[in-house]
């Protein structure tokens, strides 16, 4: 059934997107719960500081607020207010496909500390993919920096970014890389012009052994998400080539997609 946009504001489209409003601000209320840190039986915000600090009208807040009470999250009682049940579990880091932003970013404006474990920054030679992904000879020196990427004290991901030497080389790298931002995030403070970006989404089984299990401190085999990127100046060459592989409820991805065309049905 699709949502019925009673009572939204107009400029809500565009604060929020052209995804249903009410799935949008659900997302923004875990969001708050989890930056609130919220403990259970604590009261959140009345509806009226919530429309005022989503952005949103009282309608879209309530069928937010609604799908939260049916996920056993809240509880609203008559005439007290509305209180935590239990916590949303886990904080995701939110990712709009359609813009190249980090996940610094992101986590600056969730309120969610970023850090790094088992941080290393080395000098390594391009083997046939990462060649083949930056388009240079086999062989070629890069800095690769792998990481956890621990998102509020939590192991998140397993994160590897490689950029060739003549770009920046390690000793930069190794001397301004920042445990709570991204290689981007470097780049661009280098000044290095960052156009565009490649990326391909897909699902990978990690078991405890591997060494992705082992870093993350997994138990049992787990799903996780794998993003596979590939940066570009704005002249069209290939820069930076990254691997992170986030665990199941750390990043949650979207993207706004616009109608151009339909087939009319007589």
């Amino acid at each position: 059934m699709e949502e019925a946009f009673t009572g939204t504001r107009p400029e809500e489209f565009g604060r929020l997107g052209k995804d249903l409003l009410y799935v949008q601000v659900e997302r923004s209320m875990e969001d708050l719960l989890v930056r609130g840190r919220y403990k259970a039986g604590d009261r959140i915000p009345p509806e009226a500081e919530l429309v005022e600090s989503l952005g949103v009208s009282r309608a879209t807040v309530r069928a937010g607020l609604a799908r939260l009470v049916e996920r056993g999250l809240l509880d609203r009682r008559q005439g007290s207010g509305t209180f935590l049940v239990r916590p949303p579990e886990g904080v995701r880091l939110r990712n709009g496909l359609e813009r190249l932003e980090t996940y610094t970013v992101h986590a600056e404006r969730l309120g969610l500390a970023l850090d790094s474990d088992e941080l290393r920054v080395e000098a390594v030679a391009a083997g046939p993919g990462e060649a083949a992904a930056l388009e240079i000879p086999p062989g070629t020196s890069l800095a690769k920096v792998s990481r956890v990427l621990l998102v509020n004290g939590i192991r998140a991901a397993w994160m590897v970014d490689v950029v060739p030497e003549d770009v920046i080389t390690v000793g930069r790298v190794r001397a301004r890389f920042r445990p709570d931002a991204m290689l981007l995030d470097l780049l661009v403070s280098e000044k290095v012009p960052i156009g565009f970006s490649k990326l391909c989404i897909d699902a990978e089984l990690i078991g405890p052994d591997d060494e992705v299990g082992e870093a993350l401190g997994l138990g049992s085999p787990t799903a996780a998400l794998s993003l596979v990127e590939t940066m570009y100046l704005t002249g069209g060459r290939p820069v930076q080539w990254s691997h992170n592989t986030f665990l199941p409820g750390n990043l949650d991805l979207h993207v706004v997609r616009e109608l151009f065309e339909v087939r009319n049905l007589s």
